[in-house]
């Protein structure tokens, strides 16, 4: 699995902000073709887990990734999305369906066991 931001198609979805990157950290904001990343024809996930917040690596503390579509946000890292569970289950052939996860408390005061 690779971050969400490098699937092939990432410029449909996102923008990333090359002059707000530390340029030693750009690395992290490399594209990746069709033949390193298999998207599983899977949309786009802002949710997902594998998703990097909007100052990830900031240089100077404004956003090095924004959303090319209204409305959307993408600051969660707690929780694995609903598109997260579909492909570990896709890439690992298993049921598609049977399986639940409960919800990650949205508070911590320590490390989540």
């Amino acid at each position: 699995f690779r971050h969400e931001q490098s699937r092939p198609d990432r410029d449909n979805y996102v923008k990333i902000n090359f002059e707000n990157v530390d340029p030693d950290l750009a690395f992290n904001f490399e594209k990746y073709d069709s033949s390193t990343v298999n998207t599983l024809n899977n949309p786009y996930d802002y949710a997902s887990v594998m998703h990097y917040e909007p100052d990830a690596f900031t240089l100077n503390g404004f956003p090095t990734i924004e959303s090319l579509q209204p409305n959307v946000t993408f600051e969660q890292r707690y929780n694995i999305s609903t598109i997260d569970i579909l492909e570990v289950r896709l890439f690992y052939n298993c049921s598609s369906s049977g399986v639940t996860f409960p919800p990650m408390p949205t508070t911590t005061t320590g490390c989540i066991e």
